[in-house]
Order: C-alpha cells, then sequence, then structure tokens
C-alpha cells in the first residue's frame, strides 16, 4: 500500500516535471487563458459600474431639466405685464409722465 501511494505522488510528480520541462509553451498558454478571463471579467464588472454612474447621472440630468423649466415657467407668469401692473397699482405707482419726469446725472471724480 505504501508504494501505491508513493506511486501516486511520483506520477503527480512525473506530470508537473513534465509540464515544466516539456510542455512550457501549454503551461504559458493556460495561463494567458487564464489572465485573460481575468481582464474580461475586471473590464466587463468596470462597464458595469460605469453604466450605473451615466445612468444616475441621466437621471438627475432630468431632474435638473424639469426644474429649469419649472423656473422658465414661473419667470414667465412672474413678468407677465398685466401682473406687473396690477401689483403697481396695488402699490399706489403710476406711470411717469415724460414732463414729470426728472433726470438725475451723477458725475465720477
Amino acid at each position: 500500500m505504501s508504494s501505491s501511494v508513493k506511486n501516486r505522488f511520483s506520477l503527480v510528480e512525473l506530470i508537473v516535471g513534465d509540464l515544466f520541462k516539456n510542455q512550457k509553451l501549454s503551461l504559458l498558454l493556460v495561463c494567458l487563458i487564464i489572465a485573460s478571463a481575468v481582464a474580461i471579467l475586471w473590464t466587463t464588472q468596470q462597464t458595469r459600474k460605469q453604466l450605473f454612474i451615466q445612468e444616475q447621472l441621466m437621471l438627475e440630468r432630468d431632474v435638473f431639466e424639469s426644474e429649469w423649466r419649472n423656473l422658465i415657467i414661473e419667470e414667465n407668469v412672474l413678468a407677465d405685464p398685466k401682473r406687473i401692473e396690477k401689483s403697481a397699482n396695488k402699490l399706489g405707482m403710476e406711470h411717469v409722465l415724460p414732463k414729470n419726469e426728472t433726470v438725475i446725472v451723477i458725475k465720477n471724480r
């Protein structure tokens, strides 16, 4: 029984020894395949991460665009001439006639 255990170990040693002595190209190709697989996994993970970030930024952009449209609408409503005139009348403001207008010029030294 000890000889069969010894033979198994010597078989494993023989295979490993054969790989390093006679099958260097095969061993190199296996290492390159493993490295390529790891590189593909890493690239895929990075791509998914970047796509997630891009999606988040696009959602944020949509929110900002919606807020911008609402601000433009609010500005148009607040700048309506009828609304401004109505507010001015409530405050007791009147149109200034050119004959009642006084211009003050301040000169800088």
